[in-house]
């Protein structure tokens, strides 16, 4: 082939294929999503996450009751920091300790890749959110960091202000993997594969179907057509 070679599709000859090898496409279809489904089922483990909230104010008066709008735009700047600080060794440390979850394999590490800290966006809440295999644990664990950080953000940073929104429950539902998501996955493999074996056998068919397409191969005159006696036309 040249450089300049074009292959053109003939989307009729696609729907042509399809129409010709329906059934072993759709089965194809079938069989990569009840594959996807399965493993999702069976050999996936399930993950289950719990969830945390709690809002920081650092108040600029200390003795005073009320809380200023300054605070509020002062601990918003500061959410950052506080996140950093719940995924630090000094919260994680005491929160392995205190579950005896070293026991398990559990290192600060481990901690970071269970942990996910986040913030409701322009507000000073804070969300914690502990995803492990065990929706127990998970609620254990996302509990505990609040206690540890309510605890030493009053030396680390001098607050006290701490409330917690609401404390982690111990999940129904697992929150990954999705059966949902992976069947349609594939779902949309089978029909990657099914899209692979059209072109091939577009790229491989060498039959003439037409006469335009005889022309374009052969640059002579057609001088006769011989009839198809089967179907009444030409061929």
């Amino acid at each position: 082939m040249y450089e300049n070679d074009e292959i053109e599709i003939d989307l009729s000859r696609v729907f042509e294929i399809v129409k010709k090898h329906f059934k072993p496409f759709a089965l194809i279809i079938l069989a990569t999503s009840i594959v996807a489904t399965l493993i999702t089922l069976f050999l996936i483990p399930k993950k289950y996450t719990a969830e945390a909230k709690l809002i920081i104010v650092q108040k600029s008066n200390p003795d005073s009751q009320q809380i200023s709008y300054n605070d509020l735009q002062t601990s918003q700047k500061l959410v950052n920091t506080y996140s950093e600080i719940l995924k630090s060794e000094a919260i994680s440390d005491d929160v392995i300790r205190n579950l005896k979850l070293d026991q398990e394999g559990i290192d600060h590490a481990s901690y970071l890749s269970m942990v996910k800290i986040s913030s409701v966006k322009d507000t000073e809440v804070i969300k914690i959110s502990v995803e492990t295999k065990d929706p127990n644990l998970s609620a254990n664990i996302a509990n505990e960091i609040v206690s540890v950080f309510r605890r030493k953000i009053v030396t680390i940073m001098n607050i006290e202000n701490v409330t917690v929104l609401n404390s982690a429950k111990v999940p129904e539902q697992k929150s990954s993997p999705s059966n949902l998501k992976n069947t349609l996955m594939g779902f949309l493999l089978g029909c990657v594969i099914d899209g692979c074996i059209v072109v091939y056998l577009l790229l491989n068919d060498r039959n003439v179907r037409t006469e335009e397409e005889l022309k374009e191969i052969f640059d002579y005159p057609i001088i006769g057509l011989i009839p198809d006696m089967n179907t009444g036309g030409t061929e």
